[in-house]
């Protein structure tokens, strides 16, 4: 019964949809600032950022050491590790997803609407996408639009194209599309980071907010379609081989719903939203995910298997960028 209401459901948003793309219906729109920024001499700023497999990280990182170079004080680190008691404290907030099944995800949107008022801070936000993209522009927006509504004031938005971190693709065959851009992030990825961070910082102390404005995609209609809940009926087996796990809690610690038990060796497959990183992140391949068929393998495994070496940036090479910078 169950599954049948899935089904009805999935069908009723497709039929939704068809008739949203038929009629016209207008894509939502970025809020419009209502504030003025509150300083044009930005002092503090907090660089936070949601990352499974290291791309969204790195961006998020050149961008804080890149703040702390222009004179900030920064602090910056993975939105799950970082506190956000006193955000309304900083002059600058800037925040970066990855693009998760067309859209930014709901756990991240969700932990951004939570917020307090950051009234008059300047806000910008960053997407990182695998492969061609789809939809990034919009899930920038998706964290733009979140900051705003808490009162922040855009200075800029931006995306950065990486190799896909999507497991399923390559373990079912079709790896050449990932391959593809085996080179990337490159260094002109960082150098288009660094480029965004000076530019929203300049923004900011111009005191010029930055108009927004979503695009009208196909893959919009693909959110409310839920292509999550249509991996998930794909993913017929998901559980941890204790005779294979060491027990370092790394995939435990970074799920972002809780749905891993080590101890236990256990995955709630109810609570998992299939974001991959328990795969991608494991580093002897315990968790045993059979997607459409196949066993699926994770990205540290992806970069072994096909002797591919991401080049950091040098804002990560040795210390981390260490005048000015709080983790």
């Amino acid at each position: 019964m169950k599954d049948l209401q899935s089904r009805r459901e999935f069908l009723g948003r497709a039929a939704a949809v068809s008739a949203g793309i038929a009629l016209g219906a207008p894509m939502p729109g970025l809020a419009r600032p209502a504030a003025k920024l509150k300083t044009t001499d930005p002092k503090r700023a907090l660089v936070t950022w949601f990352s499974q497999a290291g791309h969204t990280e790195r961006i998020g990182k050149i961008v804080a050491c890149r703040l702390i170079r222009a004179g900030l004080a920064v602090d910056h680190g993975d939105i799950r590790d970082v506190s956000l008691e006193g955000i309304a404290g900083y002059d600058l907030v800037v925040a970066g997803s990855p693009v998760y099944y067309f859209e930014a995800p709901d756990f991240l949107t969700a932990r951004l609407e939570s917020l307090p008022s950051i009234e008059g801070a300047a806000v910008a936000s960053y997407s990182t996408y695998g492969g061609p993209g789809h939809n990034q522009h919009n899930t920038a927006c998706d964290l733009l639009e979140r900051l705003v509504d808490r009162g922040g004031v855009p200075v800029g938005i931006d995306t950065f194209g990486n190799m896909s971190t999507f497991a399923p693709t390559w373990s079912t065959g079709r790896i050449e599309r990932v391959v593809k851009y085996r080179d990337r992030p490159n260094e002109a990825t960082y150098r288009r980071a660094r480029q965004f961070a000076d530019g929203l910082l300049a923004a900011a102390r111009a005191g010029r907010p930055v108009e927004v404005k979503r695009s009208v995609t196909a893959f919009e209609a693909m959110k409310i379609l839920n292509s999550r809940w249509w991996t998930k009926r794909m993913i017929s087996r998901h559980e941890i081989d204790a005779g294979t796990c060491i027990s370092c809690g790394l995939c435990e610690d970074r799920c972002p719903v809780g749905a891993i038990t080590i101890a236990r060796h256990l995955v709630d497959r109810d609570r998992c939203v299939a974001c991959m990183g328990c795969v991608n992140l494991c580093p002897v391949q315990a968790h045993v995910m059979i997607f459409n068929g196949d066993r699926v393998y994770g990205f540290q495994e992806l970069l072994r298997r096909q002797k591919i070496e991401i080049a950091e940036p040098e804002e990560l090479r040795g210390e981390f960028c260490p005048a000015g910078g709080r983790r």
